[in-house]
């Protein structure tokens, strides 16, 4: 019976759920009727415009774009390929546990970069369904259960390193620009940190809870869920080179060269480790910011390529993923332009501190993350819209910024689980459908949602 619901939902929400692109339009028109409350037609599309082509924001949807990308980058390295491959081996030794397994795999690599955890995650449960495809075809895991498993590091990302809110806010001067011309823009610090989002015992107290209870529930479904199906073909995950010609020309000899990728990548992390020492205290971590991120990555994916010509295949792997949040990001940004730049953003604000009080605001920012995330399914797009908001409610009632800021990133993240638009890597790469997972990572979402709920109640109150 409950199956049978969960798959009704999972053909339900395919069928009747538009592209993400065709919901940033619907939801900017939406927008632009709220703001027109008290504005005029000229001021909205103003607002809309230069919220568009903001600098700042437009700098920020590289960023994002550009940490999705090269974390994919590094996931399709040999070396993090063999690291998988052997991961995939210590997996399969025990098909009672392959679920939690992967889980729990899958949400390390995905806090540690949300592109690195979407592919990883993607490539293990591909690894094992490869494995059981030469045992004999058929797989004793229920594919849903380990396609959910896979998808599973989608569901801590936000509370992790690469988390769009918590790193931006660490950014010099990304408060103020985010709020512009609010009379309170003043009281706001000049940064906040990852030692008070990130890596705060509250939030590292919640994210280990959510990942205990995800390996106990795959642990269950792996055994109470039975495989009804053979192993389906995959789309080949594969950057490798053809073999190299007898003579190569110069430019072949260096793009296939080790050398210089290898000096490339060595000077990206003596830069980040110079950018790490020569700031604030290094235990403040306010040097983590997204260009610290992307330092990072792009010196680990060079290094950890063979060459310059096998990192920009993997790059046209990679590039792929990130096409669909390159014309949504404007859209959302021009949102924010008008939530911020007409007085539809202390309308909402005010809304929403009328409805809550201080002890609450944190499980209320969590909720309306969590539905706002089920439209807008980009973190970092919906930093830029609910930002402004989040600071401005947080201000009004004297809650932690921080606090404030991670109750966010937690319902972000966990309605992943219902939205199916980042697991279409995932889908592609191990050849199900949304419908085959959907159910399982409905139900994670049911479980794991009760207990960040009562910790925005417990811990962030």
């Amino acid at each position: 019976m409950v199956e049978r619901f969960l798959n009704g939902y999972a053909n339900a929400f395919q069928r009747w759920m538009p592209a993400p692109l065709s919901i940033a339009v619907l939801l900017t028109g939406l927008a632009a009727l709220l703001a027109l409350r008290d504005a005029t037609a000229s001021d909205v599309l103003g607002a809309w415009t230069q919220g568009m082509w903001s600098p700042g924001l437009i700098r920020f949807g590289f960023q994002a774009m550009f940490m999705l990308v090269l974390g994919h980058v590094l996931a399709l390295a040999p070396p993090v390929m063999k690291a998988l491959g052997r991961g995939v081996n210590w997996v399969v030794k025990d098909a009672r546990w392959v679920a939690s397994k992967v889980a729990l795999l899958s949400m390390g690599l995905g806090w540690l970069n949300w592109g690195l955890g979407l592919i990883g995650g993607a490539i293990l449960v591909k690894g094992v369904m490869d494995e059981y495809r030469r045992r004999g075809g058929k797989s004793p895991v229920h594919l849903g259960v380990l396609g959910a498993a896979g998808y599973s590091g989608m569901l801590i990302w936000h509370g992790g390193l690469s988390g769009s809110a918590p790193l931006k806010v660490a950014e010099k001067g990304h408060l103020q620009e985010l709020v512009g011309e609010a009379s309170w823009a003043l009281a706001l610090p000049d940064s906040i940190g990852l030692r008070e989002t990130v890596f705060s015992s509250w939030s590292l107290a919640l994210t280990a809870t959510v990942a205990l209870l995800t390996v106990a529930l795959f642990a269950w479904l792996g055994r109470t869920v039975k495989s009804n199906k053979a192993v389906p073909d995959a789309h080949a995950v594969n950057v490798s080179l053809d073999k190299e010609q007898a003579s190569l020309s110069f430019a072949d000899r260096l793009d296939r060269g080790r050398w210089l990728s290898a000096i490339t990548g060595l000077a990206c992390i003596a830069g980040a480790v110079w950018w790490a020492s020569s700031g604030a205290p290094a235990q403040e971590l306010k040097f983590i910011t997204p260009d610290w991120i992307n330092m990072v990555l792009l010196g680990g994916a060079l290094l950890a390529h063979r060459s310059v010509r096998d990192f920009l295949k993997a790059l046209d792997e990679a590039i792929r993923g990130a096409s669909g949040i390159l014309v949504q990001f404007p859209l959302y940004f021009g949102i924010m332009g008008m939530v911020t730049g007409t007085s539809l953003g202390p309308w909402i604000a005010e809304g929403l501190v009328g409805a809550t009080s201080r002890e609450w605001l944190p499980l209320a920012l969590f909720t309306s993350s969590g539905v706002l995330n089920v439209f807008v399914p980009s973190g970092g797009g919906q930093w830029a819209v609910q930002g402004p908001l989040v600071l401005e409610a947080c201000h009004a009632l004297g809650v932690d910024l921080s606090k404030g800021i991670m109750a966010m990133a937690f319902g972000d993240q966990l309605t992943n689980m219902l939205q199916p638009f980042w697991a279409l890597p995932l889908l592609g790469i191990t050849g199900l459908k949304a419908r085959d997972i959907l159910p399982y990572t409905l139900l994670l979402m049911l479980v794991t949602g009760t207990a960040m709920a009562v910790g925005m109640v417990i811990w962030m109150a």
